[in-house]
């Protein structure tokens, strides 16, 4: 695939969606595959390693992409973005090791969850170089980035499981795989903008982590808001029971990845909207995104309720009958979960990064405090309220700040 220098904004938005549509349907194709190929016990293993590795990749992250695609002055240097990823891609792994030794996870169990783990932080390199091309206004090489490397992996992942069976051989194809295309497309398209390599800029280093800080605490916490229900299935349920509520939870990520795809394109624009303060733009951005994931809710939840239990009995192999009406709740938190996104993104252009950390600190005693007790008093019942409750109320804090600082906006204004 060669490199033009320009795109249309089809090609943006097609790539875009391409790479969200992978990035988001990975995780369910992968739990699917070794549902059927080694059994629900396996299956439950590697959903529980993948949610861990998911709440892990907050640190390889450090939720820099937010800074790094709104910084339209380009007050900090790639190298600088690239550096500091490295850095906390590397604390990841240090994390993961302290989780796997912790659990007292041991033999396969704890290579699997390594692994898993080395892939998400591998992601997180290849998250810097996609950051660049949407900072540099080409969001479609981002999506190819991310979409073909995630199907390549996905391919291998599957194929080496069939043939042996073994999930710690999978899981080590998918780091191999990653490693050696981001080394080939990532690496080899960003020249053509900005050269990749380390530069340890004291000043800028910190600047950087100041920025990012309350947004990676904020991140954290909502992933655990997400994930907490899983963790409290594996303290007080079965492994199979897990891999039904994995299975469960699954198309809730679709409405979060359909909302992307149109307001993912938007956020450079949004930020440069802000900052020339074009309120009218800048509004108009938020409300059709909110509308847009708003109608993917309705549209999910019936949807769920019309055909998801047939769907998931299909591709799962697993009976999930009795769960209609925890699946339809499930998609309802994905689209609060969708919003959330918006909310999250329109505040980081705000710089209101402190309120970000309040918001999800609500969600965070929410579901810290009342998920394990509904699990257990509830199972899977109880999984999908503290899945959705939290969130409603990360929602309703994040709204009202919005709400407050765009209003605050408009007053200075005038004055």
């Amino acid at each position: 695939m060669g490199f033009k220098s320009e795109t249309s904004s089809r090609s943006k938005f097609v790539w875009n969606m391409i790479g969200s549509m992978c990035n988001a349907l990975s995780s369910f194709v992968l739990l699917t595959a070794v549902t059927r190929i080694n059994g629900a016990s396996d299956a439950g293993l590697f959903s529980l390693a993948f949610s861990t590795a998911q709440l892990l990749t907050t640190i390889s992250c450090f939720e820099t992409r937010a800074i790094q695609a709104t910084d339209v002055k380009e007050e900090y240097k790639f190298k600088v973005y690239f550096t500091f990823r490295v850095c906390t891609c590397i604390c990841m792994m240090l994390a993961a090791v302290g989780f796997i030794w912790f659990h007292h996870y041991t033999g396969a169990d704890a290579v699997i969850i390594f692994f898993i783990c080395l892939y998400k932080a591998i992601d997180g390199i290849s998250d810097s170089y996609q950051g660049m091309f949407q900072q540099k206004g080409r969001i479609d090489l981002s999506g190819q980035a991310l979409g073909i490397r995630v199907i390549l992996s996905t391919i291998g992942f599957i194929l080496v499981l069939f043939v042996t069976n073994n999930l710690v051989l999978a899981s080590f194809s998918m780091v191999g795989i990653s490693i050696v295309f981001i080394y080939c497309f990532d690496r080899s398209r960003s020249v053509h903008f900005d050269r990749a390599g380390l530069l340890w800029d004291g000043h800028s280093m910190k600047g950087l982590f100041r920025e990012c800080f309350p947004l990676f605490i904020g991140s954290f916490m909502i992933n655990y808001v997400v994930n907490a229900s899983k963790y409290s299935i594996e303290a007080y349920s079965t492994k199979e029971m897990q891999a039904y509520y994995g299975f469960l939870l699954m198309p809730a990520f679709v409405i979060n990845l359909f909302s992307l795809f149109a307001f993912r394109p938007m956020m450079t624009p949004m930020a440069v909207a802000w900052n020339d303060r074009d309120m009218k733009s800048f509004n108009r951005i938020i409300i059709t995104s909110c509308a847009w994931a708003s109608f993917l809710t309705v549209g999910g939840v019936l949807g769920a309720y019309l055909l998801g239990i047939p769907i998931l009995n299909l591709v799962s192999g697993v009976d999930l009958g009795s769960y209609r009406t925890e699946l339809c709740f499930v998609m309802f938190g994905g689209g609060l979960n969708a919003l959330i996104t918006i909310f999250y993104y329109v505040l980081a252009v705000l710089r209101q990064q402190k309120m970000i950390v309040v918001s999800y600190g609500v969600g965070f005693a929410g579901a810290l405090i009342f998920t394990p007790i509904l699990v257990k008093r509830m199972d899977i019942t109880g999984a999908v309220i503290g899945y959705i409750v939290p969130m409603l109320l990360v929602d309703v804090v994040m709204f009202v700040v919005m709400l407050w600082c765009i209003r605050r906006k408009k007053v200075s204004e005038h004055e």
